[in-house]
């Protein structure tokens, strides 16, 4: 297939000139994977072909979506190089929106009160605090280095998505939770391994579903990502603005920072608590 050089030629300017994480090219790369087990050629028919082999090998919509937005990226890009004479899109599935739960403030309670033992439980708590009190994304926070915390004037820069960097603050309590915890190792990583390197996600995770476990927290959509949810309609229903929400987060558009705020349950019910009218007229 003529389009696999194409494809090359693609993920070498994502990484060199664009400056894309391994993970975004990851992310490309499984997209053309999955289409070149269902597809020979890039064209209308083609395209077709492609969502349709993902239903029937029972892919579910989402999962087809992403691989599709991944696709309509490398498509984006051939039209650019004027290598198709079409702008080629594949249109995104229908999907159920499911209200995500995220953690309660109960929830959040239980891990800040949480009084670790072990230099691992340390970690792992002061790695939730920070993700509670900044929203940012855990894989920012396993990338952080020394060098990225300011103690002093309580500031933490992270590398987001595509590498770029945003500075975000922090409250005085968090700068507590570091401070100690920095004082258990001289890694340069923030949250090290046990030898230095940094902390892979999967092992994170693992020691973070047997702490909710431990502490009886269940029904939350997204594990660490909930943090991010609960952070933004936090900082919405105390005063926050959407647009500071959007650089706290690292969002490129407001619209992205709204879907976190969407209402919840316990968010009606506590409106209509305040609001009903049978309760204040009867």
């Amino acid at each position: 297939m003529e389009f696999e050089r194409f494809f090359t030629q693609f993920i070498q300017e994502r990484r060199f000139l664009k400056n894309s994480s391994e993970l975004t090219i990851l992310f490309y790369k499984d997209s053309w994977k999955v289409y070149k087990r269902f597809c020979s050629d890039i064209n209308k028919q083609e395209l077709t072909k492609f969502v349709l082999g993902m239903r029937e090998a029972g892919t579910s919509p989402v999962t087809c979506n992403v691989r599709i937005r991944g696709m309509n990226s490398f498509l984006s890009w051939l039209h650019e190089q004027e290598l198709t004479a079409e702008h080629l899109r594949i249109k995104q599935l229908k999907v159920e929106q499911k209200v995500k739960r995220t953690f309660t403030d109960e929830h959040i309670k239980a891990l800040i009160s949480w009084r670790p033992l072990t230099f691992t439980e340390h970690r792992l708590h002061a790695l939730v605090c920070l993700l509670i009190d900044t929203g940012a994304r855990v894989r920012e926070a396993l990338s952080l280095r020394s060098d990225d915390v300011d103690l002093d004037n309580l500031l933490i820069r992270l590398t987001g998505k595509g590498n770029k960097q945003r500075v975000i603050p922090m409250s005085l309590e968090l700068r507590k939770v570091l401070y100690h915890f920095k004082k258990k190792h001289d890694h340069d990583f923030v949250f090290p391994s046990r030898n230095g390197g940094k902390l892979l996600y999967d092992n994170t995770r693992r020691d973070f579903q047997a702490l909710c476990t431990k502490l009886g927290i269940e029904g939350v959509d997204g594990s660490f990502h909930a943090f991010r949810r609960k952070f933004a309609k936090s900082y919405v229903k105390n005063g926050g603005n959407v647009f500071f929400l959007m650089k706290q987060l690292g969002h490129t558009t407001i619209a992205m920072s709204k879907k976190y705020v969407e209402a919840d349950e316990e968010d009606l019910a506590q409106v209509h608590t305040r609001t009903s009218l049978l309760s204040r007229l009867r």
